[in-house]
């Protein structure tokens, strides 16, 4: 069977096709999981520092006269509060 120049150029051209959506969808998939790796992996992370590092925050600002007595205190007992 011989195939015509047109026929040899549409089969290349759907293979193609199936080809490039294919490559499309494993992008989308492979960015999809980069996406929720990054996530993930900021979830874990701690901006604060723990409840140590906000109170020593908070200490430096009561001592400079940004945050009153009555305001740290509060903090203070909100962070050493236990946790459920």
């Amino acid at each position: 069977m011989d195939l015509t120049s047109q026929e040899k150029l549409e089969t290349l051209l759907q293979s193609s096709r199936i080809g490039m959506i294919g490559l499309v969808v494993a992008i989308l998939i492979l960015a999809g999981l980069i996406h929720w790796l990054r996530s993930w992996y900021r979830d874990r992370d701690d901006p604060a520092g723990g409840p140590n590092e906000i109170l020593n925050q908070m200490e430096e600002l009561h001592l400079e006269g940004d945050l009153s007595e009555e305001e740290f205190r509060s903090i203070k007992g909100q962070l050493k509060r236990p946790r459920d």
